[in-house]
């Protein structure tokens, strides 16, 4: 049987530390990484600096074969983690049109966007919804009140929910 290059989405817990080298690994054979930033107003010594962060600190997105996957967690076990299936001992895979949103979510760097922590099912009340138009036109996730403001939250199964705030109302659309 032929062995599979086919490649997909994984979510990574790396350890304290180890994200630059983890994250080079992947790019040195070619693959893909996400990690989700925001960027933070800091003052020190009466000016204003904006500095770049991790939006959910360790966590690392990788888009590679599952070969490749295994084989590096074997050379590099204390560095990180992959997030699996309950249950299963195989990297869970993250569909396309998941990691699409959540991309979109957290790449326009804005402080419209709020970490809300792992996915729970209390967060999956509400309506599904889709952005028609705007900086988040296609983004799908969840119409919720947080803080008696209304936000879009956008879940990865599991892994992470995140919050996308001042979305005007006539821009969503209902999705069956």
């Amino acid at each position: 049987m032929p062995r599979s290059r086919e490649t997909y989405w994984y979510a990574l817990k790396v350890f304290y530390g180890r994200t630059k080298l983890v994250e080079e690994e992947f790019r040195k054979a070619r693959y893909t990484t996400f990690i989700p930033m925001k960027v933070e107003e800091v003052e020190t010594d009466g000016h204003r600096d904006y500095v770049e962060k991790p939006l959910i600190t360790s966590l690392m997105f990788v888009r590679c074969t599952e070969r490749f996957l295994k084989k590096l967690k074997i050379m590099y076990n204390d560095y990180f983690l992959y997030y699996s299936e309950p249950g299963e001992r195989a990297p869970g895979r993250i569909p396309d049109k998941e990691m699409d949103n959540f991309r979109l979510a957290t790449t326009l760097n804005t402080s419209d966007v709020m970490y809300m922590g792992s996915d729970t099912f209390q967060l999956r009340k509400g309506d599904r919804i889709r952005v028609r138009d705007g900086l988040y036109k296609g983004l799908e996730g969840y119409v919720r009140r947080i803080n008696h403001s209304r936000k879009v939250l956008v879940c990865l199964e599991g892994i992470a929910v995140v919050a996308v705030s001042n979305i005007h109302p006539h821009l969503l659309e209902k999705i069956d």
